[in-house]
């Protein structure tokens, strides 16, 4: 994707999504119902993973889903990062956040010299402008029976929901994104609106 391309779809020269002050409020007022189901959905799934371990959420927004694991368990060392200092702010500030670790970064630099259990995505992917170059360099970051998961909203093609399509993932792109990287596709769910991908490294 160009540059021009890049910045015409809101995003900086590393191919993210970066909010400024007043969008990156926008969200955190929208994130509070309109994608609250997709981080009830997001939060369960992880939980289900068994033992203590460390995750990684990129481009984490607002914060909300960190609050969400922190709230519920104690067993899981949550670290996140987002390109956007302003969403940081909002996320540093929610009170169940108090033990996350932020930072800034984004898909293809992270700023933590540590291996993780698990890293996640949520409602970011679909910005992603390098997406291959991500999962490979997001794999590294892996342990040993670590795994990927991306959650979105699943593309459903009807044209009613263009819009909604363009902020959305696809079942076949999923599965598909995983050639050629060095990640194997664990499975991937489909629940109602939401769909997750799992990888791991071959």
């Amino acid at each position: 994707m160009s540059n021009a391309k890049m910045k015409a779809a809101g995003m900086d020269l590393h191919g993210e999504e970066r909010f400024g002050p007043v969008m990156s409020r926008i969200y955190n007022v929208f994130a509070s119902s309109g994608v609250q189901g997709l981080y009830e959905f997001a939060c369960l799934d992880i939980l289900g993973k068994k033992g203590a371990f460390s995750l990684l959420d990129v481009g984490t927004g607002p914060g909300r889903l960190p609050e969400m694991l922190a709230s519920r368990q104690g067993r899981i060392r949550i670290y996140a990062v987002d390109p956007s200092p302003s969403m940081l702010r909002i996320a540093r500030n929610r009170k169940g956040n108090r033990g996350v670790k932020f930072a800034l970064g984004y898909s293809r630099r992270i700023p933590f010299s540590l291996k993780f259990g698990m890293i996640i995505s949520t409602l970011s992917f679909h910005h992603w402008a390098h997406k291959k170059e991500s999962l490979q360099y997001l794999s590294r970051f892996l342990e040993r029976r670590g795994e990927i998961r991306i959650y979105e909203r699943v593309k459903s093609g009807r044209m009613l929901d263009r819009f909604v399509d363009m902020h959305s993932a696809g079942v076949e792109e999923l599965r598909e994104i995983a050639h050629g990287t060095g990640l194997r596709v664990k499975g991937i769910v489909v629940k109602g609106k939401f769909v997750r991908a799992a990888y791991v490294k071959k």
